[in-house]
Formats: structure tokens, C-alpha cells, sequence
């Protein structure tokens, strides 16, 4: 991952992002339904879906259709109507088989964590999710999601799983844990809702939002083995001789050389630059926010170049490396410095 796009933008006045606690969930249940939950419905990575932890309840139309009944009931007791009861049992009887069918849609479904894909401050975080039905009919109509996002469909006929990919924004840097998805249906007829709250142990790792600048370039005249040679003037490394060229200093004309065979000789100096960045926490500006995102960005930069480097935060100093596995390493670091691991 080399480049980043953030898809919105933060609250905060200088355009970067706070640090979080690490670890924290959100709690839009509420403390105490959430304790709950968390003794009804344990977190697990595995997560089969029964009658211990399956809710079920009218929706609004369930209760005008269940008002419904009811009216005709008492109109078929005041006018003694064979054919209105009829019609209210026939409709009672449907609305019993709606439960049973709106819980069995539910019941049986087996949800697991596959991965968590990583991403930057300001980015929707992709975590994928693994729905399996047993063995028997598919099923249809369910809509699965975490609080503030987007829901997502899931039908499974032809397949015994379904893998959903879905999308937790990226608020802080740090290990993000949404928490408790909410998986529910309506099937078949909108009468009654069936949901419940699970929590799969989903956790993604969120990197500081990249600002890019130039990458700073190191001279030095100490690291011949590894360095690139560069022939500026005022160096003052020996290199080798080479003939005099109009504009040579006169300093380093070789004079005995001159007079011995009539041959105009110079000494070439020269100095080496080093290949390797060093990306110092001490040495870009900002606060601790924007230093990690800066360093993000020459991160990013530096692996597009293809350039070997390495990275010194305060208590760690990771060696100069190149690829996408050094990438990765050199970014969990600065997403997760000062909030531990």
C-alpha cells in the first residue's frame, strides 16, 4: 500500500487527527446493554447464532396488522360472523408461522472473522466477515453492519458461506475494534424483526494519516562502501588524479607533476552520498501527530522510489530496509507508538 486517499476529513484544527487509547470500542449500546450483551452473547472470533442470542419482535406493521386482528375479532364476536372468523384466524395463524420463519432465518448462521485489511486516518477500514448457513434451505434478507455504517445484504442459496466485506471508518490511529455488529431480518413479510448483536473480535490497524514532502537527502563523506560518489566542490575526500579542465581550482593542480613531464595534473576530491534515508522523529516538525504523519508520508515516498531506509523513533530504531514488508513494519510502529502493542 503506497499511496492513501483519505475519504474524509477530520475534526481537529490543524487538520490532523488525535491519538486514541489503544484498543478502544466504541459503545453506542450503552454501558450497562453492553455489559449484558457481554454475558448473554460472550466475543469470539466464532460466533453460531441460536435461540439463547437471537431477539424478536413486532415491527410497526406487525402491531397495525396485529390491531388488524383484533378488530376483526371483535366485529366477528358483535355479528356472530362465521366468515370474519375465518379471516382472523386465517391471518393469526399467519402471523404464528411468521415468527417461526422470521427466527429461523436467523438461527443456525454461524459468522467468523476472515481479515481485517489495514488503512490510514480518514480512510473506511475494509474488514471482512464470513457467513455460514447449515445444511438445509438458504436463506435471504439479512442485513448485517456496524452502528453508523452502511448495512450489507447477505443471501446465501447456492453457497453453504458468503464472505461480506464491510467498511468501519478509520477515526484514530492505533488498533481500531468497531465491536458489536448488528445482524437482523425482516423475512418474509416485514412483521417481525429478528436481530442480535455479536461481536467477532474484529480489530484492524490504523496508520497515521501520510502528509508528504520532500525527502530530505543525507551527504557524507564516511560510508564509501555503501555510498553513491558525487564530485562536489569543496570536498575534500582524495580520490584519485585526472587531467587539468578549465575551471579546475589552482589549489589542486599538481605542480611537481607540471614541471617534471610538462603535464597539467589535478587531484580529484570527491565525497560520497548515503543511499540509505534515515527518517528521525527528532528532526521533522510538528507536534506528535503531525511528526507521525510526516513521517508516514517519507515512508510512503521513500518505498515508491524504491529507496532503502530506516526509522528512528524515541526508544526504537528500526535498520534501513527496502520492500513492502519493511513498508508495513516501519508504518504498525508509528501507527502504534505510545499506545503499546
Amino acid at each position: 500500500m503506497l499511496a492513501a486517499t483519505p475519504h474524509k476529513k477530520t475534526g481537529s484544527s490543524s487538520g490532523l487527527p488525535q491519538a486514541a487509547v489503544s484498543g478502544e470500542r466504541p459503545a453506542p449500546l450503552g454501558k450497562r446493554f453492553g455489559a449484558w450483551l457481554d454475558r448473554r452473547i460472550p466475543p469470539g472470533q466464532r460466533i453460531t447464532l441460536s435461540q439463547s442470542n437471537i431477539f424478536i419482535f413486532p415491527t410497526a406493521s406487525g402491531f397495525t396488522f396485529g390491531g388488524l386482528l383484533l378488530i376483526l375479532i371483535l366485529g366477528a364476536i358483535n355479528y356472530q360472523n362465521s366468515l370474519v372468523y375465518g379471516v382472523a384466524f386465517l391471518l393469526g395463524s399467519m402471523f404464528v408461522v411468521t415468527i417461526l420463519y422470521t427466527f429461523r432465518n436467523l438461527s443456525g448462521l454461524t459468522l467468523e472473522l476472515a481479515d481485517a485489511e489495514q488503512g490510514f486516518v480518514g480512510e473506511d477500514i475494509a474488514v471482512r466477515v464470513r457467513v455460514t448457513r447449515p445444511k438445509g434451505g438458504g436463506r435471504e434478507g439479512i442485513q448485517i453492519g456496524w452502528p453508523g455504517g452502511f448495512k450489507h445484504w447477505v443471501e446465501i442459496f447456492d453457497n453453504e458461506a458468503a464472505l461480506v466485506k464491510l467498511y468501519v471508518a478509520g477515526e484514530h490511529r492505533g488498533w481500531l475494534m468497531p465491536g458489536r455488529l448488528l445482524v437482523e431480518t425482516y423475512y418474509p413479510l416485514g412483521l417481525l424483526r429478528a436481530w442480535t448483536w455479536v461481536d467477532v473480535e474484529a480489530r484492524a490497524l490504523v496508520y497515521p494519516k501520510p502528509l508528504f514532502q520532500d525527502i530530505p537527502s543525507t551527504q557524507s563523506s564516511r560510508h564509501r562502501d555503501d555510498g553513491e560518489l558525487i564530485d562536489p566542490l569543496g570536498s575534500d575526500d582524495f580520490v584519485d588524479i585526472r587531467e587539468y579542465v578549465p575551471g579546475d581550482p589552482v589549489k589542486n593542480i599538481l605542480w611537481h607533476s607540471y614541471a617534471r613531464a610538462d603535464e597539467v595534473m589535478v587531484k580529484r576530491y570527491a565525497s560520497y552520498i548515503e543511499p540509505r534515508l534515515w527518517f528521525d522523529f527528532a528532526e521533522v516538525s510538528g507536534g506528535t501527530e503531525e511528526k507521525l504523519s510526516r513521517l508516514t508520508g517519507l515512508a510512503l515516498q521513500a518505498t515508491r522510489a524504491g529507496r532503502e531506509f530506516g526509522l528512528r523513533l524515541p526508544g526504537l530504531e528500526i535498520s534501513p530496509g527496502i520492500g513492502q514488508s519493511h513498508l508495513d513494519t516501519v508504518l504498525k510502529e508509528l501507527a502504534l507508538f505510545n499506545h503499546g502493542q
